[in-house]
């Protein structure tokens, strides 16, 4: 797992390169929510058959944070799987989210198994997300899914706590809080993710009473 959590202000740059070998697995679970300017290359090769790559990014952008993801997955041998995960959350006017995310399924990658989903929430007027999701596909026995969506809550979601007798805030901080949520428990470390968990909490506090 990988959680950047650095102070307002900080800046933060990473590249992962992994190269898989025949009958391997590699999981990458990610979360990020410090900083002023986070950014993340990953360049997953799959070199060999029967692979598996799991990929899982939490970004959360509050105020004046730029939280940049750039992955490229490429398969090239029968047999791979791949899931790819992207969600983000601005909930400030100044933050802002990026995601430029390739998975190539080249030729001889027959009987691949891929998906890309990328979800992402916008909690304020003017906050932004830039989404850029790419599945290039030149084999034709593989199933490949790819799915993007932008979007604030859901009103049916919101009707469904409202109903219920939860208040509109407490109902709209749940929300949120669950979404960023499905990535983060997937941590190995109890601990941390209880941190996580708490600086997430406290982050759609402050976004919350700014609405």
């Amino acid at each position: 797992g990988y959680v950047n959590g650095e102070a307002q202000g900080g800046a933060h740059f990473k590249a992962t390169l992994v190269t898989q070998a025949e009958g391997s697995s590699y999981e990458l679970v990610e979360a990020r929510l410090g900083g002023s300017l986070s950014r993340h290359d990953v360049g997953v090769s799959q070199a060999g058959p029967d692979t598996v790559t799991s990929m899982r990014h939490f970004l959360l952008a509050g105020e004046g944070q730029l939280q940049d993801l750039h992955t490229k997955l490429s398969l090239n041998h029968p047999r791979g799987k791949a899931d790819q995960l992207h969600k983000c959350i601005a909930s400030a006017a100044t933050g802002k989210g990026v995601f430029d995310g390739n998975v190539k399924v080249n030729k001889l990658a027959q009987k691949t198994d891929a998906g890309q989903l990328s979800r992402n929430l916008l909690l304020v007027p003017k906050a932004t997300v830039n989404v850029k999701p790419n599945l290039q596909i030149f084999a034709d026995d593989v199933k490949c899914t790819h799915g993007c969506a932008v979007s604030d809550l859901s009103e049916e979601e919101l009707f469904y706590f409202r109903a219920r007798g939860v208040s509109y805030d407490q109902a709209r901080q749940s929300l949120v809080y669950s979404f960023g949520a499905e990535v983060v428990q997937d941590l190995k470390y109890e601990q941390l993710v209880k941190r996580i968990q708490q600086d997430v909490r406290d982050c759609l506090s402050r976004a919350v009473a700014d609405m």
